[in-house]
């Protein structure tokens, strides 16, 4: 999307919403008298959203009725490339230079100012892929994270190359940068949230025994039992941890693992694979109650699942 084809006179109000429309609910106002210009493309990489932006002097807020008009709350990982822009949320604000990230909860008001010129990749993360409590993202959200050392680094070369080449990509590879990318984020919120003031046991605790679960979502032995032995905790702790977010171990990890599945049910790669091969890659080897739960969750069978996923697959080609 781009301005240049539009009235200047009718510029702003273009971006405006088509920057509310795709990001789903977004108050911009512009900082300068001249006229404005922008450009913006953006792309999906399985269920992450990925936009680079270069716009002249703006802001751009999502308030309180904002947030509330969208089910869906995601995180918003912003690295700025060029010009300079002020992250506030909650009270915290962080002033981001080029090479600089931040990141936002889009269930709550947040207001990103751009002063002059800017250039910025964004990238849009479902808040429920991220193996971290909202309660513990809050020690983090809106400050800045620099890009000179450690997963920072990693992660702002990562993002550079992927707004650059998504496009490229074909859809059995963006399901796997999509999981790359979540797993950077995760690694990055755990790097920066450890270097930061002391974390509540309960939260430290919580990270570790997700992430350890993320990692043998393959495992069929995974079960309550096994984690609290590898944690060193009692069955009656893990389930209080659980409690505590509303959630239940076993529900969590049905839920990853089907998220997985899902996954490799629309990947045109695994188009040849019995669906029941695919339900025992992630731990799932009972066909019927694995039929059963996906159904539940996802309001249709695996088969017809995967037939419209591939369908559709097919006629974006």
């Amino acid at each position: 999307m781009t301005t240049e084809t539009v009235a200047h006179a009718e510029r702003f109000d273009h971006w405006a919403h088509e920057m509310s429309r795709v990001f789903g609910g977004l108050d911009s106002r512009p900082a300068s008298h001249g006229p404005f210009h922008g450009k913006a493309s953006s792309d999906a990489l399985g269920r992450l959203h990925l936009a680079s932006i270069d716009a002249g002097p703006l802001t751009v807020r999502r308030t309180d009725r904002l947030a509330a008009r969208h089910e869906e709350d995601h995180y918003k990982v912003a690295l700025q490339v060029a010009g300079t822009c002020v992250v506030e949320q909650d009270g915290v604000s962080g002033e981001l230079a080029p090479g600089d990230i931040a990141i936002c909860d889009t269930s709550r008001p947040y207001t990103f100012t751009y002063g002059t010129d800017f250039r910025t990749v964004l990238m849009m993360l479902p808040r429920p892929m991220l193996a971290v409590r909202p309660e513990a993202m809050r020690a983090l959200t809106a400050r800045r994270i620099g890009t000179d050392g450690g997963v920072g680094a990693v992660m702002g070369t990562f993002l550079r190359s992927l707004s650059a080449q998504s496009r490229a990509c074909s859809d059995v590879a963006a399901l796997s940068l999509m999981d790359g990318a979540v797993s950077l984020v995760t690694a990055l919120v755990s790097e920066e949230l450890a270097g930061s003031a002391p974390t509540a046991p309960q939260e430290a605790m919580m990270l570790r025994i997700r992430t350890y679960i993320e990692n043998r979502l393959a495992h069929p032995d995974l079960a309550p039992d096994s984690i609290a032995e590898a944690h060193g905790i009692s069955r009656r702790y893990l389930f209080k941890l659980f409690a505590a977010e509303d959630l239940t171990v076993a529900a969590w990890i049905r839920t990853r693992r089907l998220e997985r599945c899902a996954r490799d049910l629309a990947s045109p790669a695994s188009a040849e694979q019995p669906i029941s091969m695919i339900a025992a890659r992630w731990g799932l080897l009972d066909c019927r109650h694995f039929s059963r739960v996906f159904k539940a969750a996802y309001g249709e069978t695996p088969r017809d699942y995967r037939r419209r996923a591939l369908a559709g697959a097919a006629a974006r080609l």
